[in-house]
């Protein structure tokens, strides 16, 4: 496995919950590497991930179950489409907590999109196994959900994971703008990054 240094995102205008889903949108411009699959671990994000390419860091307090919270982001970009892992740190190894972070960040991240009514946000439960060994599962929760970018109009689709474990919640998310978020061409590629995600 592959341990990756971190490098600080040059341009952050936009933010998710509510300031760290649009930074992910920023990250879209410019030129695009091929797929290069690498497994990256976070000592500081307590996870280990399946990117594409060479994820960028960022770090910044987020809004939280009525909370300011540290989050990092790690952000690896192919074409017009963005692979990230989000982790908030929480103050305390709590269930409610945890329950709360979750909802607030599965939240944030539909209002961010600017999805339409239309088409409401889909969920499933689902398990995400830990990175330990022997692996723990963890229930999680997958959220889909198509909409129209409120900068440029664009459409985009945004599939993500969200899983807590201890004193931290994760979201590993994958956010497709233009012409990827209208057809299934690399539902390969989010399957892979998603199911290559694994907290410790």
């Amino acid at each position: 496995m592959l341990r990756q240094p971190r490098r600080p995102l040059r341009s952050l205008p936009y933010a998710i919950l509510p300031s760290l889903v649009l930074v992910l949108l920023a990250a879209l411009a410019g030129c695009s590497p091929r797929y290069d699959w690498r497994t990256i671990l976070s000592d500081e994000g307590q996870y280990a991930a399946l990117y594409p390419g060479k994820p960028t860091s960022a770090a910044r307090d987020v809004a939280i179950a009525g909370r300011k919270l540290p989050m990092t982001m790690e952000a690896s970009r192919i074409d017009d489409t963005l692979f990230a892992v989000g982790v908030v740190t929480l103050p305390a190894d709590d269930a409610a907590l945890r329950r709360e972070a979750l909802a607030s960040m599965q939240a944030g991240l539909v209002a961010n999109l600017g999805a339409h009514p239309e088409a409401p946000a889909r969920t499933r439960a689902i398990t995400v196994t830990s990175a330990a060994k022997p692996p723990v599962a963890l229930e999680g929760v997958e959220l889909t959900v198509t909409g129209v970018s409120p900068q440029d109009k664009s459409p985009r689709r945004l599939t993500a994971r969200l899983v807590a474990s201890g004193t931290r919640a994760y979201q590993a998310v994958v956010l497709e703008a233009g012409d990827a978020a209208r057809d299934a061409r690399q539902a390969e590629q989010v399957e892979q990054f998603l199911t290559g995600f694994h907290p410790f």
